[in-house]
Order: structure tokens, then C-alpha cells, then sequence
């Protein structure tokens, strides 16, 4: 029979790795899609929970003897939860708003959808290269990456050992100030491509003060525009490889952090 002191200890370890795990599958791309069902997701933490405290947390682990009230415990395991999901998105909302750039310069700004992630309306071409950010990250294995960060932060971050030092926050503030990098690097081939069709037609309005360059602008930039975002497919695939590598490396940094 275990004693009750036994089975109130596990609980309390399980408890902490639940939300841990909670925070990041609620935030994190992939898991953290809003098409996919609450119900869903509280099944896959508790489950993920379930193997990572049979497998991945340390026997060291099993009791906590900690100073702090063990509610703040429970508050500071869905923080850094939050916290590492929220880093890992950075990377897909750069190239969201890569696409609200390029759409808008295109003259999509009022074609627009509904986003299932943030049930608001962006544009179509910020759509369509999140749903190509998606497929790039799974084809490089990045959802074995989120797991693999999650295991490795047991043995770096033991539960209820979380530090939030002022590092931490500088880091998150520089991954923050990287999305507007992402979006500009990511709709840079396009952008130049629209400023030399506009530059074309204005000498164009100069030279026959006759032709409404409006009318044939509108039709001329969008097409201007998928052809460029076409060519510039390629491009897309490194960089935003070259970008899933540095978060990767960055993320890792950032769990380090939070050890104090």
C-alpha cells in the first residue's frame, strides 16, 4: 500500500509538470492552433504529462522541498510554459506579417480571411505563407524539436527550480524585436519587386499624362506580385529554414536562462 503522503508528493510532481506542459501546448505552434478543440489539447498535456513523468523527469525529482508556497510553484511551472510556446510562435507571426506587407502592397488590403489561430481577418498572402511556414517546420522536424526542449528542460529546469531573472526578459524583448527582421527579410524580394512597378509607372504617368495608371496599376501590381512571390519560393524555403534554425538555437538559450 503507498501512505498517503507517498501518492499527495507524486500528485504534487505531476501537478507541476501538468501545467509546465499546458502553458507550452497552449502557446506553442502546432499544438497551439485555435481550430484545434480545448478538449484536444487537455488530453494531449495530460497524456504528454503522463510519459514525461515516467520517463523524462529525474528520480531526484519525486519530492519538493521548497521554500515558496506551493501555488506559486503551480503559477511560475504555466508561466514558463507560456513564455517558451509564446518564443516559439515569434517565428510564424513574422511571417503572418510578412504577409499582411506583401498583401497590402499587392493591393489586398481589403481581400482578407479568417485566421483560425487569431479569429481575426489578415490577408489571404499572409495565409498562405503561414500554412507554407507550417509545412517547412514540420518537413524540418521542428514539432521533434518543441518535444525534445520540453524533455531536455527537466534535466536543465527541475520542477519548481524556475528562475525569471532579468536576462530572461531582455532575451524575450530581442526575440520580439527579431519578428519585424522575419517579416521584412521574408517580403523583401517582393516589396522590391512592387517599388520598381510603381517607380515604372509613375515614369509611365509622366511620359502618356493620358493613361489612367490607376486602372492599369491595380491589375499590373497584383500581377507583378504573384509572379515575384512565385520566383521567390525558394527564397522563402531558406530563409525561414535558416530562421526555424536560429529559434531553435535561441529557444534553447532562453530555457537556460530561466535557471537563474
Amino acid at each position: 500500500m503507498f501512505s498517503l503522503d507517498f501518492l499527495v508528493d507524486h500528485f504534487q510532481v505531476y501537478l507541476l509538470l501538468l501545467l509546465r506542459l499546458s502553458g507550452f501546448i497552449f502557446t506553442a505552434p502546432i499544438f497551439g492552433e485555435r481550430y484545434i478543440p480545448p478538449q484536444v489539447k487537455v488530453v494531449l498535456s495530460l497524456l504528454l504529462a503522463l510519459f514525461f513523468y515516467l520517463f523524462a523527469v529525474p528520480q531526484d525529482a519525486q519530492l519538493i522541498h521548497q521554500p515558496l508556497p506551493y501555488w506559486v510553484l503551480l503559477i511560475k511551472e504555466v508561466v514558463w510554459g507560456f513564455l517558451i510556446g509564446f518564443a516559439c510562435q515569434l517565428v510564424f507571426i513574422g511571417v503572418q506579417f510578412s504577409g499582411q506587407i506583401t498583401g497590402f502592397q499587392m493591393g489586398f488590403g481589403v481581400v482578407n480571411v479568417i485566421d483560425p489561430q487569431s479569429g481575426g481577418q489578415v490577408s489571404i498572402i499572409s495565409r498562405l505563407q503561414y500554412l507554407l511556414a507550417v509545412l517547412i517546420f514540420l518537413a524540418m522536424d521542428g514539432h521533434h524539436f518543441l518535444l525534445q526542449a520540453l524533455a531536455s528542460s527537466f534535466d536543465l529546469l527541475p520542477l519548481g527550480q524556475i528562475e525569471f531573472a532579468s536576462a530572461v526578459g531582455e532575451r524575450l524583448l530581442r526575440l520580439t524585436g527579431g519578428v519585424f527582421l522575419i517579416a521584412v527579410k521574408i517580403a523583401a524580394p517582393v516589396m522590391v519587386s512592387l517599388l520598381l512597378t510603381s517607380v515604372a509607372l509613375g515614369i509611365l504617368a509622366r511620359t502618356v499624362p493620358q493613361m489612367n495608371v490607376f486602372i492599369v496599376g491595380f491589375p499590373l501590381k497584383i500581377g507583378i506580385g504573384m509572379i515575384a512571390l512565385a520566383c521567390s519560393l525558394p527564397v522563402f524555403y531558406y530563409l525561414l529554414s535558416k530562421i526555424i534554425a536560429v529559434m531553435e538555437h535561441d529557444v534553447t538559450g532562453l530555457i537556460t536562462l530561466f535557471a537563474g
